[in-house]
């Protein structure tokens, strides 16, 4: 409580505007601190405390250091769908719900991907080289160019995201196969998707789409190896975590020929040194993590994230959470 009102404290390094979101608090009676990560070190003695809900804007580590402080939150609002920077361990032990905005943007980022995808197929970055840099006005340039339809594109998981970009690539004709051990195979029938192993996945794709948290079994699971199991001059496009990819292997495999190019939304490190090779590469396309920007998507996530927030409040937990079976199993117990 702050002023004998609860207290909303937004952790958020990204965002310069809160408009919408301090204007629905007021509504509901609430006060409100947004705190930048240079001043967390004095706001974490000062509203860690007496915060009744906190928002965790992504990338805003929210550690233990954090949560340990939070004497009377109730609820920490995960305000985007990546939570591996909120410690769910240990808000779960101090009985503190967390919850994610998972759907906000399943359109923009599989449009996102299939943007990629289609950049790749039909190797825009090349011609538009061959034109601007080579003054050459020549179709044949390039002459590995498939049919959409006869190409073979593989999902490295199959969750919201990925089922939208199967429906959408398969209007093109594409072939789709994918991988996602967690997916019961009646979802893959219902989509018209050939379920396989992750070994078979690698082997057939032509254009590798990646959509996994992260995880730690999914942390590098591109590599140097899984590189070599992808057919020669096939494409990878991430716009799921960085991690998933060892950039390295990925540089390598590049430069040796046998990885045609890269969309990448997502890099392990963000921002990244500008001097990274990747950034400056011909056969990759960078993003700086857009994919689920749109005026629609951020009204939605910041909406959102305050009903998160203020049913917390209101009721000291969340029909919907990403550790509430831990807290239930420790009140439990």
């Amino acid at each position: 409580m702050y002023n004998e009102k609860p207290f909303v404290w937004i952790l958020d390094d990204e965002w310069e505007q809160h408009e919408l979101e301090l204007k629905r608090y007021k509504e509901a009676g609430y006060e409100t601190k947004v705190t930048r990560i240079h001043e967390l070190k004095d706001d974490l003695l000062t509203y860690g405390p007496i915060a009744d809900g906190v928002v965790a804007q992504v990338g805003f580590p929210c550690g233990e250091e954090i949560i340990s402080q939070l004497e009377n939150c109730k609820v920490i609002a995960v305000s985007g769908v990546g939570f591996n920077h909120v410690d769910l361990e240990a808000a779960a032990e101090r009985g503190i719900y967390v919850s994610n905005v998972p759907d906000y943007c399943m359109d923009e980022v599989s449009d996102h991907t299939i943007a990629m995808l289609l950049y790749w197929m039909r190797r825009l970055p090349q011609f538009q080289k061959e034109v601007q840099k080579n003054r050459s006005w020549d179709p044949l340039c390039i002459t590995d160019i498939r049919r959409i339809r006869d190409v073979t594109v593989g999902l490295l998981g199959f969750g919201r995201i990925a089922r939208k970009v199967a429906e959408k690539i398969q209007v093109f004709g594409a072939q789709v196969i994918a991988h996602d051990a967690y997916v019961d195979d009646s979802v893959f029938k219902e989509y018209g998707v050939e379920a396989v192993s992750l070994d078979k996945l690698l082997h057939e794709s032509e254009f590798l789409s990646l959509h996994v948290p992260l995880t730690a079994e999914t942390e590098n699971i591109l590599n140097e190896e899984s590189f070599k199991k992808l057919p020669k001059n096939a494409f990878i496009v991430n716009t799921c975590r960085g991690g998933i990819i060892n950039e390295t292997d990925l540089e390598n495999a590049i430069k040796s020929g046998h990885i045609g190019g890269a969309a990448l939304d997502v890099l392990a490190e963000e921002p990244p040194n500008f001097d990274h090779p990747l950034i400056h590469m011909d056969e990759v396309l960078i993003t700086p993590h857009s994919a689920y920007n749109s005026i629609e998507s951020l009204q939605t996530l910041r909406n959102r994230t305050c009903d998160i927030v203020i049913e917390g409040i209101k009721t000291g937990g969340l029909t919907k959470s990403l550790n509430g079976n831990k807290i239930k199993e420790k009140v439990e117990r």
